[in-house]
């Protein structure tokens, strides 16, 4: 999906993913009880996206989604247990399975954990590094921290749309992925669809899967608009354009604005603050803030972001990206973020790997259910006049815009009608044509008004504009697992609903990961 900035923004082309996860999972079944929860930073009361929670016997774990709700199976050999919950950035917390509570949303907090780095001496080498050198490493050592020979991963995918706090077209799929590693681009990666579908927990609108050319908000156009931009062809498959635009996987190959491609264009696209030191569990990361060179922005745009890069290794466990526009007032909006991480694997020789995947950007869509929008009723020939057009309204007209001759342009037949007069009242225009000799071209009669109001100042068709933000999401939960097909079939480049299905044995433990919380709309 390639999102491009408006011409007034020098035509850059945009490219934006989505992306989110869920860890290992074998779980039994959906018919049993789930414990619901939410991970909190206590500074902010903030939630804090993505935490992973792990049960530290059964080593059964779950991601929090980007609110920091999770739910977790509810299983009579986990009482005993403990669960771990750790994030990037955060002090590693812990509680007791058995102190869950089935009945309410458990809140679990977690501190930030950020140090000067004089403070701990992470350096081996004798000067401290710079934030441009140490995300140089990272890049140049990306072949060999990643996997370079195929691997395969099993996950839970999601997308669906958000209006407020109402979660709607929810759309769920198990995914099984043949990676062919990071010598190779990920276009040569095939994927099977293990299961999917249309969650009807949630409420379905009928929204149109494409984006249209960008316009003002509030244009009479039923298709997604993302103001300042265009996106294109999706190429009909949901989760393909989600893969492509993993900038780490695909650090030789363009990803999204204004990452582009990352080994190339990252450190000459952005500005970096110097580093900080966080830490996952006990291992010390280098955490850089950065922002995007204004003369690639332009001044419309504001982007931001966070990498944090392995001190040891230079490896790069997560990339956080927003990318913003100004409005009229001068307030920023975000148009879309990326979220992504990478994390160490237990299984040998694949090296760091996906964890999760999460996208999602603001859309515009002119409300397809609207009726109340100012507009025209009817339209006929006068009967007491042959040269007289009558135009009935569904509000009261405002009279000073409506009785500007230029506001109407009217043919009949081929030729252009000259306007005598316009007449308004109430909620009726009276057009008088100076031509009366047009009884036998009534048929073939057509006007275009533009720039009418009604008396409280609403524009004539101007539709109500509803706001969405559309969510992309990828949880990986199982790398390397061989599974026995019984019909294996790769996805083709059409909508994951319109997709084959592989069947094979020992799909059902693989768990479609959706928080309770978005039920209720917390």
């Amino acid at each position: 999906m390639k999102l491009s900035i408006s011409s007034e923004l020098r035509n850059k082309i945009f490219t934006i993913c989505i992306i989110s996860l869920v860890n290992s999972v074998f779980l039994l079944s959906q018919t049993v009880n789930y414990f619901t929860g939410k991970v909190i930073n206590p500074a902010t009361s903030e939630p804090v996206p993505f935490a992973a929670i792990t049960l530290k016997n059964n080593k059964l774990g779950v991601f929090a989604n980007a609110e920091g709700d999770f739910k977790i199976i509810n299983n009579p050999e986990f009482q005993y247990d403990s669960l771990i919950i750790t994030c990037i950035g955060y002090k590693r917390s812990s509680l007791s399975f058995r102190d869950l509570n089935n009945r309410l949303v458990n809140k679990i907090f977690l501190t930030p954990s950020i140090y000067p780095l004089g403070e701990v001496n992470v350096l081996a080498s004798r000067r401290k590094l710079s934030s441009v050198e140490i995300i140089g490493k990272a890049i140049r050592n990306i072949k060999n921290n990643y996997p370079r020979k195929p691997f395969s991963y099993i996950g839970y995918y999601r997308d669906y749309q958000k209006r407020g706090k109402e979660y709607i077209n929810l759309n769920e799929a198990i995914v099984q992925t043949l990676n062919n590693g990071f010598s190779s681009e990920s276009v040569s990666d095939k994927y099977r669809m293990l299961d999917f579908r249309k969650n009807m927990d949630f409420p379905r609108m009928n929204l149109s899967p494409y984006y249209d050319t960008v316009g003002t908000p509030g244009l009479n156009n039923p298709n997604k608009i993302i103001p300042n931009a265009r996106i294109g062809d999706q190429l009909g498959n949901e989760l393909f354009i989600l893969m492509v635009h993993d900038a780490i996987r695909n650090y030789k190959t363009r990803s999204f604005s204004f990452v582009n491609t990352f080994s190339d264009d990252f450190l000459s696209n952005h500005e970096f603050e110097d580093p900080e030191k966080v830490f996952d569990n006990n291992l010390p990361l280098y955490k850089i803030n950065f922002n995007a060179r204004p003369r690639i922005t332009g001044d419309t745009l504001v982007v931001s972001g966070v990498i944090y890069i392995q001190t040891k290794d230079f490896s790069i466990r997560k990339l956080e990206y927003s990318c913003s526009y100004l409005t009229k007032e001068n307030e920023k909006k975000e148009m879309y973020n990326v979220d992504i991480e990478y994390g160490p694997n237990d299984y040998p020789g694949t090296l760091m790997c996906l964890k999760y995947l999460s996208f999602n950007n603001v859309f515009y869509v002119t409300d397809p259910e609207g009726t109340t929008y100012f507009r025209i009723l009817d339209s006929y020939w006068d009967e007491k006049s042959a040269a007289t057009m009558v135009f009935e309204f569904n509000n009261i007209i405002d009279p000073v815009s409506a009785s500007r001759k230029d506001n109407y342009e009217i043919k009949v037949g081929k030729n252009a009608a000259k306007i005598n007069s316009v007449f308004v009242r109430d909620k009726r225009v009276y057009i008088r044509l100076k031509n009366e000799n047009i009884q036998g071209l009534k048929d073939s009669s057509s006007v275009n008004i533009k720039n009418i109001r009604d008396i409280k100042g609403n524009i004539l068709d101007k539709r109500k504009v509803i706001e969405f933000n559309q969510f992309r999401e990828l949880f990986v939960q199982e790398y390397n697992k061989t599974l026995a097909f019984k019909d294996s079939c790769y996805l083709q480049y059409l909508p994951l609903e319109q997709n084959c299905l592989s069947k094979c044995s020992g799909k059902d433990k693989y768990w479609m990961n959706t928080p309770e919380n978005i039920k209720a709309g917390r």
